[in-house]
């Protein structure tokens, strides 16, 4: 699959990321890697003499996007390289290929062989390695990515096929690099994964050199589960806070929700992917759960932590979805009180086993249901945050004068202080998109 790069060295490059938290974590680490190999990181509109894009392919639109952008840059910038990774790049590494043969192109399991393909010293990349990502755009928020791929083979999903294996980051890396990015002062680290609670780890040897009291982790072989390597960011020293990316219901063990309500620095909110709440739905789609499962697990968290946010992933016009379907996704929601949900407009994904499923909605109803959607997401988050009006709110502030409070309700300042740092504000007023005023 892979296209070489000549060792002649280029010093500028610029990124551009598609897709989920995983790949912007990529992204990260070949920006940290090119950047000890004395690479200067431009930005995408600048001139470079390399341009990296990161694909995504879970939906027909994810891989047009990447093509568009591709054409654009070759069109543009005619004597630049141009590298397409990511997952895209593995699923249909030709298709990119066949744009042009400028168009070098690296799938998701050769990511490590860029730098190198690019003339950066194989040292670097293994300093990059023990390092951790360093090079963040954002400096209040760092991703930190501690498992990847999947195996639940959903019907509408590609990803199985791109990133098919279950691999778990050492824990001793993890914390490392968490400690590196708190020295540089992030104060929000987000855990990230395609399967988050599937964390596991076993070791014949325990870590050393990580900032944790001395008893931890020493002594005969260990396991390492999710909850575990929580704990471990958790007692960190510093004022920080760590939140959590996307985690299945059923994967998320009562030793997690257990922490979210007793431990100030770990965010009470769960991103918990739903899909539908619609028991044919949900089977059609392939997930391993039915719609009382899923509210089930939701309630027991809403007891055991007080005003707990929930976030949802909802697919708006799946194949057989009818009105008494779509609405049994909205009463979910509505009735078990998100404060958020993000919805995707279904498109067919080539090469999935939904693409041969009966009943594909018009395309029409799937535009005015996704809006109906936008309209139930803009009313949740309005309603959850009504609730902290008039009381103490922890804030971190990020660059626009608004930041996010550890339930992810986002709230303006009007005396903002320097960004990454944490404020207490108390909320009067409340915009019709949930955002607070203070």
């Amino acid at each position: 699959m892979r296209t070489r790069i000549s060792l002649e060295m280029n010093k500028t490059i610029a990124f551009h990321t598609f897709g989920c938290k995983v790949n912007q974590y990529e992204t990260e680490e070949l920006r940290t890697q090119l950047r000890l190999g004395g690479f200067s990181v431009v930005p995408m509109e600048s001139p470079a003499d390399v341009y990296m894009i990161n694909s995504c392919t879970v939906t027909a639109d994810a891989d047009s996007s990447c093509r568009q952008l591709v054409r654009k840059v070759l069109r543009e910038q005619p004597v630049s390289r141009v590298v397409v990774t990511g997952c895209y790049a593995e699923r249909a590494s030709d298709e990119l290929r066949a744009i042009s043969p400028r168009v070098e192109v690296f799938g998701n399991h050769e990511k490590p062989m860029i730098a190198i393909s690019l003339g950066v010293p194989t040292a670097c990349v293994e300093a990059a390695a023990n390092s951790g990502v360093t090079a963040l755009a954002d400096r209040t928020r760092a991703y930190i990515k501690i498992q990847d791929g999947c195996d639940a083979h959903c019907t509408y999903c590609i990803i199985p096929s791109v990133r098919p294996n279950l691999i778990c980051r050492p824990p001793e890396l993890i914390l490392k690099e968490a400690w590196n990015l708190l020295n540089r002062g992030f104060r929000e680290l987000v855990l990230t994964g395609v399967r988050l609670g599937r964390y596991e780890w076993r070791e014949p040897h325990p870590p050393s050199g990580h900032p944790l009291p001395s008893g931890e982790g020493r002594g005969e072989a260990s396991f390492w589960d999710f909850a575990r390597l929580v704990r471990a960011l958790l007692d960190l020293p510093g004022d920080f806070r760590v939140r959590l990316s996307s985690i299945e219901v059923t994967e998320i063990p009562d030793s997690i929700v257990e922490l979210a309500a007793m431990h100030p620095k770990l965010c009470a909110f769960f991103h918990i992917p739903l899909q539908s709440g619609d028991d044919e739905m949900l089977k059609r789609m392939g997930r391993w759960y039915t719609a009382d499962d899923y509210r089930a697990r939701i309630r027991q968290i809403k007891a055991a932590v007080p005003e707990v946010a929930l976030s949802a992933d909802v697919i708006v016009g799946f194949a057989g979805e009818g009105e008494e379907q779509f609405q049994n996704t909205i009463r979910l929601l509505e009735d078990e009180g998100f404060s958020r949900v993000h919805a995707f407009r279904y498109s067919i994904r080539p090469g999935t086993s939904a693409e041969r499923l009966s009943g594909h909605v018009d395309g029409r109803v799937k535009s005015e249901r996704t809006r109906r959607m936008v309209q139930v997401d803009r009313e949740l988050r309005r309603r959850y945050a009504q609730r902290f009006l008039g009381r103490p709110v922890n804030v971190l502030q990020e660059s626009d004068g608004s930041g996010y409070t550890e339930r992810y309700v986002r709230v303006r300042s009007r005396s903002p202080l320097p960004e990454g740092a944490f404020q207490t504000l108390h909320p009067t007023s409340l915009t019709p998109e949930g955002l607070l005023l203070a």
